[in-house]
């Protein structure tokens, strides 16, 4: 049962914007409410006032060129997002991270925007969007300002965002050439578990054999979402043989800091590593010399 609450409803961004400067911490911002309803409803959690900001229009839609990239607004929900083909057919390792948040009902609720905000490690968009060299744009009645993915989480679910800053949109970069990423969540369950583990990669092969850069994110491999940097400056200009990328996902591996939980052992998600961050890299390669998301 849900504690009982005030309810703000505001109905431009900048009515939210100046809400929210008087009221900070008093406040918590919810869209879908796939997190925050679920967890006061389990007794988790338990809010005094809550802002309702899913009709404000300045945070939906999508654009999309494939000179200049993708612009997604923040309370573009996860369903939104899988059907959309620049998702799919450009984008696909974000398309693989959507289509794997909980069921297609909560896709339908649920928003990009509160999935990064929730910052939990095992985020199915997290890792796709930071493979992906993604930013997002932050507001406050103070202006608006760019933050890095890979800066946008400090610490397990915190976000950079101050107290008064609400999150705008999702910038991801033009695709570059001979280029393509995947996602893969393992997990006990597909589509209706969190991830037990995850990685993703955005890799580019102009020759569709040689690694000429990759970027490679892994997801609940410690307590925040991080860049697997080591196991990347391996790959760089090496031919991307099994054994090759075997030995990436031993360094993957290595460089990960994962916990032991009732979920699952440090140990036990160490060997996983080890299979699913070659299994990504196979992939993406795959995908580029099948000439698929290729710009």
């Amino acid at each position: 049962m849900l504690n009982k609450f005030d309810l703000l409803v505001p109905k431009t961004l900048d009515e939210a914007l100046q809400q929210y400067a008087e009221l900070g911490s008093k406040c918590k911002i919810f869209a879908g409410g796939t997190d925050v309803l679920v967890s006061m409803h389990g007794g988790h959690k338990a809010y005094a006032l809550l802002m309702d900001i899913k009709n404000l229009e300045e945070l939906k839609g999508v654009e999309y060129t494939p000179e200049k990239g993708i612009v997604i607004g923040a309370l573009t929900t996860h369903r939104c997002l899988e059907r959309l083909p620049a998702i799919k057919e450009v984008y696909t390792a974000l398309f693989e991270g959507v289509s794997q948040v909980g069921s297609v009902q909560t896709r339908n609720r649920g928003t990009i925007g509160g999935n990064i905000c929730n910052a939990v490690p095992s985020g199915d968009t997290l890792g796709p969007l930071l493979a992906l060299n993604a930013s997002v744009i932050v507001q406050s009645v103070k202006g608006a300002r760019e933050i890095p993915f890979g800066e946008l989480f400090p610490g397990p679910k915190k976000t950079a965002l101050k107290e008064d800053e609400l999150l705008i949109k999702i910038l991801i970069p033009a695709r570059l050439s001979n280029s393509a990423s995947a996602y893969t969540k393992f997990a006990r369950r597909n589509s209706m578990d969190l991830a037990l583990l995850g990685t993703a990669t955005d890799l580019i092969s102009n020759d569709g054999k040689t690694c000429d850069n990759a970027r490679i994110s892994l997801t609940t491999a410690a307590p925040t979402i991080i860049r697997a940097r080591k196991t990347e400056e391996f790959l760089v200009g090496k031919e991307l043989t099994k054994d090759v990328m075997k030995e990436a996902g031993e360094i993957a591996s290595a460089e990960a800091k994962p916990r032991s939980s009732w979920r699952s052992s440090e140990e036990y998600r160490r060997e996983v590593l080890k299979a699913i961050v070659p299994r990504t890299l196979a992939i993406a390669l795959d995908r580029i010399q099948k000439g698929v998301n290729i710009p």
